[in-house]
């Protein structure tokens, strides 16, 4: 006869899940159709019933020790077809939120970051540290000589004391993310070793590699069927962004690598340049990707999401990158090569606007919902690494074909 087991629930967990979107959680009781509808479940221990019990029972640790938290991309196939109206998708959602406050450092920063009221203060730190920055400008380069690259943007806020701003920042983000990363990781097998079911199947490097080719595709987003339009809105703002971060590291390259190699530095780069070229189809992409995300997510339906300030903070962060990005561009052009007072004023400090966004995006992506590309990363990468997506590779039948057939929808059924 199995031992007794000894559950201890974390109300305030379950209260916490439930203002983060998970407001529907108590209504599920336990049918099963989530994980018999969820077409990315199928590669090891279905999800998302066991999540719902969980969180029901407030089993904080154990949920957020769970790599299939991750695995799930919220597409709300479950949530569509929930008889009680639980929305699973949703929940898992909020679990995720909690997880990435539970992982962050400071943890009270991550609570600032994704809430409305605190919209305020979190912009106006960018905007302090960046005025901070120029004010410091003149008194750094009295002390130290700084290569000055000429250009009209440079000549407010030169490429030196950009760099080495977003260099400080991003570096102190990038810290506390591996923080977190390990944390999760050791979380994650911690909770498998406990339970006697850590068994590795494939070494970590070609877990990495299996899921880098997944995540470049987006492919388990393409089993998704309620929301399938979601897939192109990551596909083009994931895309998006990636091409402006090589235009950036190849701006930095040309600027100071190049000149050193003997290599004339062409930046600022015209409109015909491949790397203005790519910088603006990358443009294109992150406001594309970040407006079909929004109109997405305001889409009424059962199948659609229940966004929260978690999500909405982000995307319009995102759209505004972008958008001011093209603004910084389209003046620049304008104002070249006498600009008018009034236009290079407006140049400027739609600039500094555009630097706070950026600043916004990157240095607090530990904090917010970004962080989910290094988490669900981690987490696919622990799933390969331990066979959790043994089955992904086997193609199911699409859920609408099954249903059809007369196929159970639940697990009870079956």
């Amino acid at each position: 006869m199995a031992g007794a087991t000894l559950v201890r629930p974390d109300r305030r967990f379950v209260e916490d899940l439930i203002a983060s979107g998970g407001g529907d959680l108590k209504k599920c009781f336990q049918c099963a159709t989530c994980s018999a509808v969820c077409e990315l479940s199928d590669g090891g221990p279905p999800f998302p019933r066991k999540e719902m019990i969980w969180a029901q029972w407030g089993l904080r640790d154990r949920l957020l020790s769970d790599p299939d938290i991750w695995l799930c991309h919220q597409c709300n196939d479950c949530s569509k077809r929930c008889p009680r109206g639980a929305r699973p998708g949703d929940v898992l959602a909020a679990v995720r939120r909690q997880a990435i406050q539970h992982y962050a450092v400071p943890r009270f920063f991550a609570r600032w970051v994704n809430q409305v009221r605190f919209v305020p203060v979190t912009f106006l730190l960018p905007v302090a540290l960046l005025a901070l920055a120029l004010v410091l400008r003149a008194p750094i380069e009295e002390a130290v000589s700084f290569h000055h690259h000429p250009g009209f943007y440079a000549d407010f806020f030169p490429h030196w004391l950009l760099i080495g701003f977003y260099g400080l920042f991003t570096g102190l983000a990038a810290a506390v993310a591996v923080v977190g990363i390990v944390r999760h990781w050791k979380a994650m097998r911690g909770a498998d070793e406990a339970s006697g079911g850590y068994a590795p199947r494939s070494g970590v490097v070609a877990s990495i590699l299996r899921t880098l080719t997944s995540v470049a595709v987006h492919d388990r987003f393409g089993s998704c069927e309620a929301q399938a339009s979601r897939r192109v809105a990551h596909l083009t703002a994931f895309y998006g962004f990636l091409a402006l971060y090589v235009v950036t590291l190849w701006a930095v390259i040309d600027i100071y690598v190049n000149p050193a190699l003997g290599i004339q530095s062409l930046y600022p780069f015209g409109l015909m340049h491949p790397m203005k070229m790519l910088a603006n189809v990358g443009g294109v992409l992150l406001i594309f990707g970040a407006t079909r995300a929004i109109l997405d997510r305001r889409r009424e339906g059962p199948g659609s999401a229940d966004s929260t300030s978690f999500d909405w903070i982000f995307v319009w962060t995102l759209l505004g990158v972008g958008v001011t990005g093209f603004a910084v561009e389209v003046l620049r052009f304008a104002v070249e090569p006498t600009p008018p007072q009034a236009l290079q004023t407006l140049a400027y400090a739609v600039y500094f606007v555009h630097l706070a966004l950026v600043f916004h995006l990157l240095v607090y992506l530990p904090y917010s919902k970004f962080a989910h590309v290094i988490y669900r990363f981690v987490a696919m990468v622990y799933a390969e690494h331990t066979g959790r997506h043994r089955a992904v590779g086997r193609k199911k039948t699409p859920l609408r074909a099954r249903l059809t057939a007369g196929e159970p929808s639940s697990a009870r059924e079956a």
